[in-house]
């Protein structure tokens, strides 16, 4: 009999332990995710140009900027290039070509096609 008198004792212990493992449980998920924005909150920064960008999203943004420069295939556009008028990065053009966006080909010139 005297297992049966110290049942309600364990189930005490048991219920305890269960509710502590249960409260720690939603503590800790309660602190990881609430520490996270949520996806429409970064993707309303980067589409509005907000301040939270990461450093990778705003130098993946200005990659983007520098590959949609038309430079009529004639020359390279580097991020830390040449300036152009605008501020923005500027075409560096070939050899025998020149102009803004290099699309004046130079007279007399002669390209060595091996290079």
């Amino acid at each position: 009999m005297e297992p049966a008198s110290r049942t309600p004792g364990v189930l005490g212990l048991q219920v305890l332990l269960c509710s502590s493992l249960l409260l720690n449980a939603l503590l800790v998920a309660h602190h990881f995710l609430s520490a996270l924005p949520s996806p429409a909150e970064l993707l309303g920064a980067a589409r509005n140009g907000g301040g939270s960008l990461s450093w990778s999203l705003q130098a993946a943004r200005d990659a983007e900027s520098v590959a949609a420069t038309g430079c009529s295939g004639h020359d390279r556009v580097f991020l830390d290039g040449i300036v152009g008028e605008d501020g923005r990065p500027g075409c560096e053009c070939n050899n025998c070509f020149e102009w803004a966006d290099c699309c004046v080909r130079t007279p007399d010139c002669t390209v060595n096609a091996d290079r």
